[in-house]
């Protein structure tokens, strides 16, 4: 009957996607673990005496070893996103802490390209909340990231978060990343959120990146209850 070819195909595609995660899964930790031989070793060799031309090359070796670090934990993270193996924590976090780990994180590479990197957290926020402080950083640190690429110097980017009451009386945190960059067209702010998918492919021609990221962000946001989306001008 069509029920049962529908279901059929339903756990045909099931099964297909539990492969696919785990070779992802698998292939990514294969990569990484000498990804992190050649990072750490390259991060000892920057400890040494080299002239302006080795070391400017030994710094290219580095941001390109860390950005493919970057791609493979995206990897990692979307495939045990869709095998439900993403785990999120809900325990007693410090929400300054977690801001500001994640502009730490950030600063080096805003001050390179003489942007600078702002924090507010709404003094209406308790000191200590509930939730994940892993996840809340790593999307504060993929938004903000993306934030300062697409911004040209001397501009500012904002990481707030701010209390929000609804009308049932209980409390939510809104995050907001606020740039002055080149901003989003209409047409692609409906799918900036899916896997892979960028603004358009001189995006990635120019500033690189696989498209996971917000993906990730958007998933990561669903899994801890909230929303995510954005507000753009061109």
């Amino acid at each position: 009957s069509a029920k049962e070819v529908v279901e059929v195909d339903l756990k045909i595609a099931e099964e297909e996607l539990k492969t696919k995660s785990a070779f992802l899964a698998m292939m990514s930790h294969e990569i990484r673990t000498p990804m992190n031989g050649v990072v750490g070793m390259v991060d000892l060799l920057s400890g040494t005496e080299l002239d302006t031309e080795q070391r400017q090359m030994l710094r290219t070796v580095q941001d390109s070893g860390h950005s493919l670090l970057t791609i493979i934990d995206d990897i990692l993270d979307f495939s045990k996103i869709e095998t439900g193996k993403l785990n999120i924590e809900i325990v007693d976090m410090s929400l300054a802490d977690c801001i500001d780990a994640a502009a730490q994180t950030l600063a080096l590479n805003a001050s390179k390209v003489g942007i600078d990197l702002l924090t507010y957290i709404d003094p209406d926020i308790a000191s200590l909340i509930q939730g994940d402080p892993t996840r809340v950083r790593q999307i504060l640190i993929n938004l903000g990231g993306n934030a300062i690429k697409f911004s040209g110097p001397d501009n500012k980017v904002l990481i707030r978060a701010d209390k929000v009451v609804s009308d049932a009386g209980y409390s939510r945190i809104r995050f907001s990343v606020i740039d002055h960059g080149i901003g989003i067209s209409k047409a692609a702010q409906s799918g900036l959120f899916d896997e892979f998918s960028q603004a358009d492919t001189s995006t990635t021609r120019q500033f690189g990146g696989t498209g996971l990221g917000l993906a990730i962000s958007k998933k990561m946001t669903q899994l801890m209850g909230g929303e995510i989306g954005l507000i753009s001008e061109t």
